[in-house]
């Protein structure tokens, strides 16, 4: 990543910090995020997703992922090692303390995306980066482009379009106790 993509990351993740949301492009989908500690930003995220949640996690380093986790098993910290950074979302027992948008049943989907550009937004936000496809209910997910900025500017602030997103969902997997179930391929 050159100096200019990494400072313009970090001017971004101040946008994300004062509570905008913005269209960026991570190693699998397109998606928008916003900052998991600024509740503004998460029920703007929630108004465009036209959705409570829950929503994925984007973490600036498997440290950070980690830190969590409620338990960090052998199977997480094998899981962890061998899919970050990376196109794999894993699903985990959850310690509480970030916005309810980021749970479900207790449980948390974290990613150490393999887009540099996703782990510089998320460290400009304390670590995580609250993340979803850049889409609406029933429609196809948008580019990080300019028009996508213009179309959706009620809800985006910015757009950070640097990596090239490969277009395909991330494989998920639970990780549960000592087990890893792939929920998704």
């Amino acid at each position: 990543m050159s100096v200019r993509s990494k400072l313009r990351a970090l001017r971004i993740a101040r946008v994300l910090r004062q509570g905008g949301c913005i269209a960026h492009a991570t190693a699998t989908l397109p998606g928008i995020a916003a900052d998991p500690h600024n509740k503004g930003a998460v029920k703007l995220l929630q108004r465009f997703k036209q959705r409570q949640g829950p929503f994925l996690l984007l973490a600036d380093s498997m440290g950070t992922a980690l830190r969590q986790a409620r338990y960090i098993s052998p199977a997480l910290r094998k899981a962890a090692r061998s899919s970050w950074p990376g196109p794999v979302t894993l699903i985990i027992p959850a310690k509480p303390g970030l916005h309810p948008a980021c749970y479900k049943q207790g449980s948390l989907a974290i990613r150490v995306d393999a887009s540099q550009d996703s782990r510089v937004l998320a460290k400009g936000c304390g670590g995580l980066l609250l993340s979803s496809s850049l889409n609406r209910k029933q429609k196809k997910t948008s580019k990080p482009d300019r028009k996508t900025l213009l179309q959706f500017a009620t809800f985006l602030s910015a757009r950070l379009a640097c990596d090239e997103s490969s277009g395909k969902a991330s494989q998920i997997m639970r990780v549960w106790r000592n087990q890893c179930t792939v929920l998704r391929a």
